[in-house]
């Protein structure tokens, strides 16, 4: 195969039917015409010598070849993307778009401090913040649909895929057990050793626990773990967790920094846990795949706030 007739063009064709499995959708997100679009990935099949979809009167489905191909046809993509940035922001031209995955800790206060930081400076950058659970955003960045996820570092450490993923770590911060004002937990009288242990009467509403946090929390947890009666409330955001403890007896769990904001308009309370029970995260991204400016800066950004976050002035 002559590698100098293969255009990125059909690259990005070949990139967006995988993905999106419709000639139709493709072509539109392409803004070409879907015959177009089907000469375009014809000529890639019969440059590669290899077959990358079949298509059927209702389906469209990537062939064994395909799926080996992807994640190299993206990598290309995306280092071209890099190049164009680069190219642009030489030329005094606009920034380019990063796509990253977070964990319902870091979503707030670090991403959410963190991109009000860059909206004021007016970088330009196009963001694009997807939450979930941590092994479908972990997937998402092996299969380059995301530029990197911010997420407990445990988590990574279970993937099958952990060789080929290199991780930053961020500075830990202390976590805070939330409740509402007139909780029981809510008498300043109580040790903080002692406020834990009886937080575990109490039902909580928490994200997934992260494997770390697990091997931290004291005996009454962990009995409670063991027989599936904890956290009695998965809620896989924050902000959700901290709306369902606000009118009600359940505890939650959370950085401190976010409790401290939290608890602002005297609904909420928070106490402090023992020092050992804090965050554990770092930023997450493919070992080797070129990082674009806008990602370059966007990840200083997070180290910066994190920092600020961790260590408060």
């Amino acid at each position: 195969m002559q590698i100098a007739q293969l255009q990125i063009r059909q690259l990005r064709h070949f990139e967006t039917l995988y993905r999106l499995r419709s000639f139709v959708r493709a072509a539109e997100e392409h803004q070409v015409t879907q015959p177009a679009l089907s000469r375009s990935i014809k000529n890639l099949e019969e440059l590669l010598g290899q077959r990358l979809f079949d298509r059927t009167t209702h389906a469209v489905e990537p062939t064994e070849a395909a799926e080996g191909l992807i994640n190299q046809a993206r990598d290309v993509i995306s280092a071209l993307g890099s190049f164009e940035e680069q190219a642009e922001q030489l030329q005094g031209g606009a920034m380019g778009h990063v796509r990253l995955g977070t964990g319902p800790y870091p979503a707030q206060p670090l991403i959410t401090r963190t991109l009000r930081g860059l909206s004021a400076l007016h970088r330009g950058i196009q963001i694009s913040v997807v939450a979930g659970s941590v092994k479908d955003l972990l997937s998402a960045l092996l299969g380059r649909e995301l530029e990197f996820v911010v997420c407990d570092m445990s988590k990574y450490e279970d993937s099958p895929a952990a060789n080929e993923i290199e991780v930053i770590p961020l500075p830990s911060e202390p976590l805070a057990a939330v409740f509402a004002a007139g909780h029981p937990l809510a008498d300043t009288k109580i040790e903080v050793e002692t406020t834990i242990e009886l937080a575990a009467g109490f039902p909580w509403a928490m994200p997934t626990p992260a494997a770390g946090l697990l091997r931290d929390l004291p005996f009454p947890f962990a009995e409670a773990l063991a027989t599936g009666r904890f956290p009695h409330y998965r809620l896989e955001t924050t902000a959700t967790c901290l709306d369902v403890v606000r009118d009600g007896h359940a505890v939650t769990l959370v950085p401190r920094s976010l409790a401290i904001d939290a608890c602002m308009d005297g609904t909420l309370t928070y106490r402090t846990v023992p020092e050992f029970l804090r965050t554990n995260d770092g930023i997450h991204l493919l070992r080797n795949r070129t990082r674009s400016p806008s990602t370059r800066i966007l990840i200083e950004a997070l180290q910066e706030v994190a920092t600020s976050i961790a260590s408060p002035a």
